[in-house]
């Protein structure tokens, strides 16, 4: 599937968000779709060569404008801890209360585990990939340290999509504001920060430690 969308593409994904929130996907017709951009069946197939093609499609448009959002946020936020904080927080918010997933949740709730694990997997590629460009960008501004930026990118990706299908039942309540930043401040800042160890940098810290809190030798 395409990134480049002209105006007509534009305005199916368009109907087809507001239909899918009305009735849910299964129920969301071409037709329907066709109707409501004012265009022909034929030419909505013809551009997303079928409804699972359309429904991918509109999904991760609202990923990336969700991600878009988050560009602006970093922007405001004054200094790299607070900028991290600022946009992880965000994403992990929205992606549990996304006018797509609670609508969806409302009008037809057997569709959202099938929907967002089969969907799930490009939805996950384009958050890695976002991710993995904002920590390239600020390791070559010297804001974080040098690392290998896709297994941390990977991870935070990962927690998104989890909150967005088991939002409860952890030891953190993401429903609190307080907690949810707490969480992000104390876990998420210093991964994206520092990266995570490598078995050899582990090695050197435990060596570190032995040295700095053994008791030293008396000499003979």
């Amino acid at each position: 599937m395409r990134d480049g969308f002209d105006d007509v593409d534009e305005a199916i994904m368009d109907a087809a968000l507001e239909r899918i929130v009305q009735v849910g996907i299964r129920r969301a017709s071409l037709e329907d779709i066709a109707r409501r951009a004012g265009i022909s069946r034929v030419t909505v197939h013809r551009r997303f060569a079928g409804k699972d093609n359309l429904v991918e499609a509109v999904l991760a448009r609202e990923t990336r404008r969700m991600l878009a959002e988050v560009t602006g946020i970093a922007a405001t936020a004054s200094g790299v801890d607070a900028q991290i904080e600022e946009t992880m927080l965000h994403v992990l918010v929205q992606t549990r209360i996304h006018r797509l997933i609670t609508e969806l949740l409302r009008v037809a709730p057997d569709e959202v585990l099938g929907f967002y694990t089969v969907q799930g997997e490009r939805l996950v590629a384009i958050g890695i990939d976002y991710i993995v460009g904002m920590l390239t960008q600020a390791q070559a501004a010297g804001l974080v340290a040098r690392y290998d930026p896709r297994p941390v990118a990977e991870l935070v990706a990962r927690l998104a999509h989890s909150l967005m299908l088991t939002p409860g039942g952890g030891n953190v309540d993401f429903a609190d504001p307080d907690k949810a930043r707490a969480f992000v401040r104390t876990a998420i800042v210093p991964l994206m920060k520092h990266g995570i160890a490598t078995p050899s940098e582990e090695v050197k810290d435990d060596h570190f430690a032995e040295s700095a809190y053994s008791t030293p030798r008396s000499a003979p």
